[in-house]
């Protein structure tokens, strides 16, 4: 975060490895990276603004990406940053650092994710709002946090569907986080990722975070693969006026299921 992002590694055919598994320069990097935005998140953080702020948060996620050689591709023009809520379908841990890269704000993380090492201590500095789906307790507080982040000028990023998936279809959406918007009189901001494996153009099954797989055995494979895309899609944002936080959730569903799915938006399900 301190620095432009390091240089790519040579390529080569068989990537020496430590005894994990893990491709041995990649990790190397890796644990660079972590420690300088360690430093960053622990000497330089709490005394930066807003805009500061997310400039770093999105200086790391970039450097991460170029290290784990994803590579991220938006089909069409960027949004202009604005503090809105923005609800993309969720399919892999990447996700939180595709979406950081491109328009940096605040997360919104089911609550294990502040159980991880390093992780997690890197998630709450970055001001990330944790939520337990079964409370209904901690789903205000969530709308509650999500609110004052907004009325503080931060976009607020949510994965509605509350679980990853294998990005096929897409699963019913909670309906809560959408309050957040309502009251901040902001707007809703659809986004639709796929991953791709760069040698083939196929659905990357390396990239997806699924199940009962853990962090690290995700990690390793990622760090496996010798490249995945990311192709990142943005609807049409909805206003929030005259809305509830149903029809704002049914809306976003029907246009990430759209073009997830390559149907027009008035065929798709409600779920």
């Amino acid at each position: 975060m301190l620095s432009q992002p390091l240089p790519a590694a040579p390529a080569s055919a068989e990537p020496i490895t430590d005894a994990g598994g893990f491709p041995l320069v990649k990790l190397l990097r890796l644990a660079l990276e972590f420690f300088r935005a360690t430093l960053v998140l622990w000497l330089l953080f709490p005394r930066l603004e807003r805009d500061d702020k997310l400039r770093q948060i999105q200086r790391w996620a970039k450097n991460v990406l170029l290290i784990l050689e994803v590579e991220v591709q938006c089909d069409g023009p960027l949004p202009a940053p604005c503090a809105g809520l923005m609800v993309a379908n969720h399919l892999s841990w990447l996700d939180i650092l595709v979406l950081q890269s491109l328009l940096p704000g605040v997360f919104v993380a089911k609550a294990e994710v502040r159980r991880w090492p390093l992780v997690g201590w890197m998630a709450q500095a970055c001001a990330t709002i944790f939520v337990e789906r079964s409370s209904r307790q901690s789903a205000r507080r969530m709308i509650e946090s999500a609110l004052a982040a907004l009325q503080q000028g931060y976009p607020v990023i949510a994965f509605p569907e509350g679980t990853s998936s294998d990005g096929s279809d897409l699963a019913h959406f909670h309906a809560n986080i959408f309050e957040s918007a309502i009251k901040a009189h902001s707007h809703v901001q659809p986004v639709t990722l796929k991953y791709l494996d760069s040698a083939t153009g196929r659905p990357s099954e390396a990239a997806l975070f699924t199940g009962d797989m853990t962090l690290v055995a995700s990690l390793r494979t990622v760090m496996a693969q010798p490249g995945i895309k990311t192709r990142v899609q943005f609807g049409e944002r909805i206003p929030t006026r005259g809305q509830n936080r149903k029809s704002l959730a049914l809306q976003a569903h029907r246009i990430i299921r759209a073009q997830l799915t390559g149907q027009r938006p008035g065929l798709a399900s409600d779920s």
